[in-house]
């Protein structure tokens, strides 16, 4: 009797132990079908890179990032110059409408060309009928001496902001703003404003956006 009710017995508890036991086996309590959601893609930003300068070289550099979509250029030149005349320059900035803006009145005159206690004039303005160019002439006023580029306190020539369209889709091409090197130049202070032939413009600027 007693043997037949300790049969029963053990008939009855090997499903519950088998329950259990399958229950052990699983992770997480549901079954193995846990989902797992990816982390979100990195959110795209308006990236600015650049490299130093070098003497008697002008080029673009990295300023501040005013905001998401706009970056402010810095116009530099590397010092100390080996001209002491430096009266002005005169550059065209060639950009891809189609990814850039110039931002409207965006240009400041750095303060290189104020020494001296000069107000230099300036000009910065996109081409009438050509959309990706921006044109630029800064010049010490009539009769003011010209002057030497020195580092980190006279080496800004101007700045100017640069906005990105909106879904703009850059590629590596580090042109997609650079000068006309045909039409940049350094001028002394002469009365006709001639080249300096010592100073000379380079490309070495990036903007993207990823």
């Amino acid at each position: 009797m007693r043997s037949s009710v300790f049969k029963g017995r053990r008939r009855l508890l090997a499903p519950l132990v088998f329950a259990v036991l399958l229950g052990c086996g699983r992770k997480g309590g549901d079954g193995g079908n846990t989902v797992v959601t990816p982390p979100p893609p990195p959110t795209p930003t308006f990236r600015c890179t650049d490299s130093p300068v070098m003497v008697d070289k002008v080029a673009l550099k990295c300023g501040i990032k005013r905001a998401d979509d706009v970056w402010e250029i810095d116009v530099v030149i590397g010092s100390p110059t080996t001209s002491t005349d430096i009266g002005g320059f005169a550059f065209d900035l060639l950009f891809d409408p189609a990814i850039l803006k110039y931002v409207p009145d965006s240009a400041r005159a750095g303060p290189m060309l104020y020494q001296d206690g000069d107000t230099p004039l300036m000009s910065a303005q996109v081409m009438s009928g050509d959309p990706g160019r921006l044109v630029v002439g800064i010049y010490r006023t009539g009769g003011a001496a010209g002057v030497q580029g020195l580092a980190g306190v006279y080496d800004q020539i101007m700045t100017f902001s640069m906005k990105a369209v909106p879904g703009a889709q850059f590629d590596p091409d580090p042109g997609h703003l650079r000068f006309d090197m045909a039409r940049s130049e350094a001028l002394d202070s002469s009365a006709l404003s001639q080249p300096i032939p010592s100073i000379t413009f380079r490309d070495q600027l990036l903007l993207s956006f990823q």
